[in-house]
């Protein structure tokens, strides 16, 4: 399937997803059935984002067997794994809004408090929020390989996605050796943590965290490219500079700059 799409429409579009998947994210547990089925329709219509989550999509559970069979402070058995991520959690997503009748069906007992919209709020952050990192990480990664002017002709075949701009075309593929990267997500989330002391704006900080996390899946795929590799370790070291007062700053960036560096 190709798309030819102006970065400029591109822009749009994902605005557009970050605007839809807020307002799950956020929900009001009355409102969580129109904004669950507002955010699959976007996803679901959407070539981009379908193909990504159709090439990922690719094992089958028992939803109805699974949500039934769930027992009380049970979550649910996602493992962490790309693809079992994104699995699971769309085809839970996509259950829900064909079977029940509300929102809070699917996020019963998550959390430690007894107010349902509490459940709706973790079950939001713990599950639902995975799948829309994903999908925010993706989009990162094509937003960085667009480049800065042109219209850009994106052909996406079985998770190849080839991004033609001007005479050139870059490659970026996507594959299943996310558990490759565990231990580099890790030193990720602990570094996440420790910039969020840093006297920068919080644009800068979510910034700095979508370059690490575009550079993290990068570094697992069969050819990872070197340029969002580099841009990642940049993002790393800059930090470090503004945060020498913060303690464990520098020791976890320079380990993830080390581990980064293994894959130039």
């Amino acid at each position: 399937m190709e798309i030819l799409i102006e970065k400029k429409e591109f822009q749009i579009m994902s605005a557009e997803f970050r605007r839809i998947a807020s307002r799950l994210l956020k929900t009001n547990m009355d409102d969580g059935m129109s904004n669950l089925r507002r955010f699959l329709g976007f996803i679901e219509t959407n070539p981009l984002i379908w193909e990504f989550i159709e090439t990922h999509n690719t094992k089958i559970f028992d939803m109805e067997k699974i949500t039934k069979e769930r027992t009380m402070r049970e979550g649910y058995p996602i493992e962490p794994d790309k693809e079992y991520e994104i699995s699971f959690i769309y085809q839970l997503l996509k259950y829900c809004s064909q079977h029940c009748n509300e929102y809070i069906t699917i996020c019963y007992w998550y959390g430690s408090s007894r107010k349902f919209q509490d459940m709706v709020d973790s079950f939001n952050d713990r599950v639902v929020h995975l799948l829309v990192s994903h999908i925010e990480v993706y989009l990162k990664g094509v937003w960085l390989d667009m480049g800065d002017d042109g219209r850009i002709n994106i052909s996406v075949t079985g998770g190849q996605v080839a991004i033609a701009q001007g005479q050139g075309t870059v490659n970026a593929t996507q594959n299943n050796h996310y558990a490759e990267a565990q231990n580099l997500k890790e030193l990720a989330e602990d570094f996440y943590k420790l910039i969020e002391a840093l006297d920068i704006d919080k644009e800068d900080k979510e910034d700095t965290k979508e370059i690490i996390e575009v550079a993290v899946a990068e570094v697992i795929s069969e050819k990872p490219k070197r340029s969002l590799v580099k841009h990642a370790i940049e993002k790393i070291e800059y930090a470090g500079k503004l945060g020498t007062g913060v303690d464990g700053l520098n020791t976890v960036g320079q380990q993830l700059v080390s581990m980064f560096q293994t894959f130039l």
